[in-house]
């Protein structure tokens, strides 16, 4: 029976000191992320992070996996140089990397500059191969062995600091609709920045959830996804009760917020999935077995 091995991990949120600052950034929302980067709380809850996204690689470098997942938020406030360091960290141009799929996160998106310029697809192109159903970036899809992961961006740039909402929009939900009724058979695993829901099956709250999460549920259901992939709320969760969605749904939660900093690793043999969750080690600069589950995929 056919096994492999994925790496999940999400909103790593990398920091470096020289950003870049332009004219126009100050009249953005850049200004009061950056206030409470540095004032408000988010910098120090973010304070390891550096350090915890290089003890991850080299985790995964010690025993590769057939493939890497990232769900978004590689930056703080989409400044190119935060692109670049975030790259580098994350190996995303190293020869010795396993393969990946990437989507954005709302962070990556924070203004509408960073995604008129690509950014994101830029920095992070090796990992955003695959096949499309035309010329459009989003959707995309992976194959690897007996699974397809599909990649979705959920993220939109918001005028408002408050504002985190997601959208996937209807041009790129029929093109999802398509690609998932193209592809040939196969374990479906979508994966987006955003949820569809929060641990409980509650809804998200108002400003920081997927605003067409409705419909998304909708297409993945009538297109055969086995599991949906994501980030967006920092703390991990395991949704997998059918009352809310025909599928299980992973929050692999951050994987460098200071007490928090978990990633997932994912043995997928035939339909049967063992995950096993890796937390952070502060004191041995480590990553850790912290906890496994295993769940039956349709």
């Amino acid at each position: 029976m056919q096994s492999i091995r994925l790496v999940h991990f999400s909103d790593v949120h990398v920091t470096t000191p020289r950003l870049g600052w332009r004219r126009r950034d100050y009249l953005s929302k850049r200004v009061t992320g950056w206030l409470n980067l540095r004032l408000l709380g988010r910098g120090y809850r973010f304070r390891y992070a550096n350090r915890a996204a290089a003890a991850m690689i080299r985790h995964v470098l010690d025993r590769p996996p057939d493939h890497l997942i990232f769900s978004g938020d590689a930056t703080t406030l989409a400044f190119e140089a935060e692109f670049a360091h975030a790259a580098r960290l994350l190996g995303v141009n190293q020869p010795e990397m396993p393969r990946g799929l990437a989507v954005p996160g709302n962070h990556d998106y924070y203004v509408g500059r960073p995604v008129r310029d690509r950014l994101f697809e830029t920095y992070f192109a090796p990992w955003q191969f695959g096949e499309r159903v035309d010329s459009h970036h989003y959707p995309f899809a992976q194959r690897v062995g007996h699974v397809w992961l599909i990649g979705v961006n959920s993220s939109i740039a918001t005028f408002w600091t408050w504002d985190a909402t997601g959208f996937v929009g209807p041009p790129q939900r029929e093109r999802l609709r398509r690609l998932l009724h193209s592809l040939s058979p196969g374990l479906r695993i979508l994966v987006t920045h955003y949820p569809l829901a929060r641990s409980k099956g509650q809804r998200e709250r108002l400003f920081h959830g997927l605003r067409d999460w409705r419909e998304m549920l909708r297409i993945a259901a009538e297109g055969g996804v086995s599991l949906w992939l994501h980030g967006h709320i920092h703390k991990p969760f395991v949704l997998a009760s059918e009352r809310f969605a025909p599928f299980p749904i992973i929050c692999v939660g951050s994987g460098t917020q200071t007490n928090v900093w978990t990633y997932n690793e994912y043995q997928i043999t035939g339909h049967r999935l063992a995950m096993t969750r890796r937390r952070y080690s502060l004191s041995e600069d480590a990553f850790h077995d912290h906890d496994v589950l295993e769940l039956e995929l349709r």
